[in-house]
């Protein structure tokens, strides 16, 4: 048992060293629109045209049904990509981490006498 207790303390060590730079995480979820102008003339717009674009939102849910959208620059797109994959990965790791925490919980409360 303690045995298993040492492997688990590893694996949780080991996960710990996957998590990322928690200073760039970012939640939510990027958009792309195309925006039509509806302006006379407008060659992007009038007839079948798609409109301009596209354009790149961040979305991000505030909780209790509400939803920001925030426009991102195009040369800002990169950054908030990386920075959403990062959120999703520390994500992924923390639920890995807590799996491994339950089950130390486990083998700690078997030892108990």
């Amino acid at each position: 048992m303690k045995d298993r207790v040492t492997q688990l303390t590893a694996l949780r060590k080991q996960l710990l060293q996957q998590m990322p730079d928690l200073s760039s995480v970012l939640p939510g979820s990027l958009l792309s629109r195309m925006v039509r102008c509806n302006k006379p003339g407008c060659r992007f717009c009038e007839k079948k045209g798609k409109g301009h674009g596209p354009i790149w939102i961040l979305s991000v849910s505030l909780g209790s049904r509400q939803v920001r959208q925030i426009p991102v620059p195009s040369e800002l797109k990169k950054e908030v990509e990386e920075n959403l994959r990062a959120f999703a990965q520390m994500q992924k790791v923390l639920k890995q981490i807590a799996q491994v925490n339950l089950e130390l919980f486990r083998e700690r409360k078997r030892q108990q006498p």
